[in-house]
Protein backbone atom coordinates (compact mmCIF):
# COMPACT_ATOMS: atom_id res chain seq x y z
CA UNK A 1 0.00 0.00 0.00
CA UNK A 2 2.90 2.45 0.48
CA UNK A 3 4.14 1.44 -2.70
CA UNK A 4 0.90 2.56 -4.33
CA UNK A 5 0.69 5.94 -2.61
CA UNK A 6 4.35 6.72 -3.39
CA UNK A 7 3.64 6.09 -6.81
CA UNK A 8 0.57 8.06 -6.81
CA UNK A 9 2.29 10.76 -5.17
CA UNK A 10 5.33 10.67 -7.60
CA UNK A 11 2.97 10.69 -10.80
CA UNK A 12 1.02 13.88 -9.18
CA UNK A 13 4.05 16.06 -8.37
CA UNK A 14 5.29 14.72 -12.25
CA UNK A 15 2.32 14.84 -14.11
CA UNK A 16 0.63 17.90 -12.21
CA UNK A 17 3.50 20.50 -12.72
CA UNK A 18 3.77 20.12 -16.40
CA UNK A 19 2.66 22.59 -18.62
CA UNK A 20 0.83 21.81 -21.52
CA UNK A 21 2.25 21.05 -24.85
CA UNK A 22 0.38 23.78 -26.58
CA UNK A 23 1.25 26.86 -24.02
CA UNK A 24 4.14 29.21 -25.24
CA UNK A 25 6.49 31.27 -23.51
CA UNK A 26 5.89 34.97 -23.66
CA UNK A 27 8.20 36.58 -26.14
CA UNK A 28 9.76 39.89 -26.09
CA UNK A 29 9.39 42.84 -28.48
CA UNK A 30 12.38 42.60 -30.01
CA UNK A 31 13.10 44.32 -33.52
CA UNK A 32 15.97 45.19 -35.46
CA UNK A 33 18.79 47.31 -34.25
CA UNK A 34 18.20 46.31 -30.39
CA UNK A 35 20.66 45.36 -28.54
CA UNK A 36 19.80 41.96 -27.42
CA UNK A 37 22.38 38.12 -27.04
CA UNK A 38 25.68 39.87 -27.21
CA UNK A 39 25.10 42.21 -29.98
CA UNK A 40 22.87 44.24 -32.31
CA UNK A 41 19.71 42.87 -33.92
CA UNK A 42 20.31 42.88 -37.56
CA UNK A 43 17.78 40.25 -38.98
CA UNK A 44 14.89 38.50 -37.70
CA UNK A 45 13.14 36.01 -38.80
CA UNK A 46 9.03 35.88 -39.66
CA UNK A 47 7.87 35.06 -36.13
CA UNK A 48 10.54 37.41 -34.78
CA UNK A 49 11.66 35.13 -31.77
CA UNK A 50 14.72 34.09 -33.89
CA UNK A 51 17.56 35.96 -35.94
CA UNK A 52 20.98 36.91 -36.14
CA UNK A 53 22.98 39.36 -34.25
CA UNK A 54 26.29 41.31 -34.81
CA UNK A 55 29.20 41.76 -32.04
CA UNK A 56 29.20 45.48 -31.59
CA UNK A 57 32.55 46.04 -32.64
CA UNK A 58 34.92 45.01 -35.44
CA UNK A 59 37.99 42.62 -34.30
CA UNK A 60 40.37 45.04 -36.33
CA UNK A 61 42.13 44.44 -40.19
CA UNK A 62 42.95 40.67 -40.66
CA UNK A 63 43.67 38.19 -43.08
CA UNK A 64 41.05 35.91 -44.37
CA UNK A 65 42.57 32.52 -42.79
CA UNK A 66 42.93 34.94 -39.36
CA UNK A 67 39.37 35.94 -39.34
CA UNK A 68 38.04 32.41 -39.98
CA UNK A 69 40.33 31.14 -36.66
CA UNK A 70 38.79 34.24 -34.96
CA UNK A 71 35.20 31.99 -34.78
CA UNK A 72 34.26 30.42 -31.27
CA UNK A 73 31.56 30.44 -29.11
CA UNK A 74 28.52 30.03 -31.61
CA UNK A 75 30.11 33.80 -33.07
CA UNK A 76 31.56 33.16 -36.86
CA UNK A 77 32.15 35.21 -40.10
CA UNK A 78 28.56 36.14 -42.13
CA UNK A 79 28.58 34.51 -45.28
CA UNK A 80 28.40 37.79 -47.97
CA UNK A 81 23.95 38.03 -48.22
CA UNK A 82 24.64 38.57 -44.49
CA UNK A 83 27.15 41.52 -44.63
CA UNK A 84 24.69 42.62 -47.25
CA UNK A 85 21.82 42.59 -44.76
CA UNK A 86 23.44 44.23 -41.93
CA UNK A 87 24.94 47.16 -44.50
CA UNK A 88 20.70 47.89 -45.17
CA UNK A 89 19.67 47.39 -41.37
CA UNK A 90 22.23 48.11 -39.04
CA UNK A 91 24.86 49.57 -41.25
CA UNK A 92 25.50 52.56 -43.63
CA UNK A 93 22.76 51.94 -45.64
CA UNK A 94 20.46 52.57 -42.38
CA UNK A 95 21.56 55.05 -39.81
CA UNK A 96 24.98 52.61 -39.12
CA UNK A 97 24.19 52.33 -35.47
CA UNK A 98 26.18 49.06 -35.94
CA UNK A 99 29.12 51.37 -36.37
CA UNK A 100 30.64 50.27 -39.24
CA UNK A 101 34.00 51.68 -40.87
CA UNK A 102 33.59 52.62 -44.35
CA UNK A 103 35.79 49.67 -45.58
CA UNK A 104 35.76 46.80 -46.71
CA UNK A 105 34.60 43.42 -44.83
CA UNK A 106 35.67 39.79 -44.98
CA UNK A 107 33.10 37.36 -45.52
CA UNK A 108 32.96 33.67 -45.03
CA UNK A 109 31.70 33.33 -48.50
CA UNK A 110 35.11 31.90 -50.40
CA UNK A 111 35.77 29.41 -53.56
CA UNK A 112 38.39 27.19 -55.33
CA UNK A 113 40.82 24.77 -53.40
CA UNK A 114 42.73 25.39 -50.39
CA UNK A 115 45.98 25.93 -52.49
CA UNK A 116 44.05 28.57 -54.60
CA UNK A 117 41.25 30.36 -52.31
CA UNK A 118 39.83 33.53 -53.22
CA UNK A 119 37.02 35.32 -50.73
CA UNK A 120 34.51 37.73 -50.96
CA UNK A 121 34.04 41.17 -48.74
CA UNK A 122 31.80 43.55 -48.87
CA UNK A 123 32.12 47.17 -48.85
CA UNK A 124 30.47 49.46 -46.08
CA UNK A 125 31.84 52.89 -47.82
CA UNK A 126 29.55 51.93 -51.18
CA UNK A 127 27.23 48.49 -50.50
CA UNK A 128 28.84 46.29 -53.32
CA UNK A 129 30.08 43.04 -52.69
CA UNK A 130 32.99 41.24 -55.00
CA UNK A 131 34.52 37.79 -54.91
CA UNK A 132 38.03 36.78 -56.08
CA UNK A 133 40.18 38.55 -53.40
CA UNK A 134 43.39 36.96 -52.20
CA UNK A 135 42.85 35.64 -48.78
CA UNK A 136 46.14 37.12 -47.57
CA UNK A 137 45.04 40.91 -47.88
CA UNK A 138 43.59 42.25 -44.54
CA UNK A 139 40.36 43.61 -44.00
CA UNK A 140 38.10 44.03 -41.25
CA UNK A 141 36.25 41.53 -39.34
CA UNK A 142 32.34 41.74 -37.76
CA UNK A 143 31.43 38.31 -36.27
CA UNK A 144 27.68 37.37 -35.88
CA UNK A 145 25.31 34.88 -34.03
CA UNK A 146 21.96 33.16 -34.52
CA UNK A 147 19.50 33.38 -31.12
Amino acid sequence: MKNLLLIFSFHILIFGCSKDSDEQLPTEDIQIGDIYDGGIIFQLDSTGEHGLVAVMGDLGGMNYYEAMDSESNGWYVPNINQLGTMYITIGQGADNIGNFADVSYWSSTSAGPSNNLSASKFNFANGSSSSGWNPVLNFRVRLIRSF
